[in-house]
């Protein structure tokens, strides 16, 4: 429906849907200052399907650990994960992109798995 509005509206195929809450981002999402109920990520739909998601990650050592903490998530368990965090980590980001998704849309079919070399399910595991 967003898609459609927005093709309807704006004449995009594109639209990107920002500030999901914190609960239904990843622990490593970074909550928005302005609202921490919200964070600074993102999903760019493309033709009303998801194909990119991302957003601003937790640099900071101390504000990881405490937001695993208020989940409940046992961080002595991401020691590997957490060591970069203590001696210093930039601002940073990160996305990923559905290609057979994104394959799908640009060819208008109707099933990712026509547009996937070697799809999965629970019929098909190996190729």
């Amino acid at each position: 429906m967003i898609g459609r509005y927005f093709q309807e509206e704006y004449q995009s195929d594109f639209v990107f849907v920002t500030h999901y809450p914190s609960k239904k981002r990843p622990f490593y999402a970074m909550d928005d200052p302005a609202d921490p109920k919200l964070t600074l990520s993102f999903d760019l739909l493309f033709k009303g399907m998801e194909i990119t998601t991302g957003g601003q990650r937790i640099h900071d050592y101390t504000e990881l650990v405490k937001k695993m903490e208020a989940r409940g998530m046992d961080y002595d368990s991401f020691t590997n994960y957490l060591m970069i965090f203590k001696y210093g980590m930039p601002p940073h980001g990160g996305l990923g992109i559905g290609l057979e998704r994104l394959t799908m849309k640009l060819l208008n079919e109707q099933n990712v798995r026509e547009t996937t070399m070697f799809p999965r399910d629970i019929t098909r595991l190996e190729p």
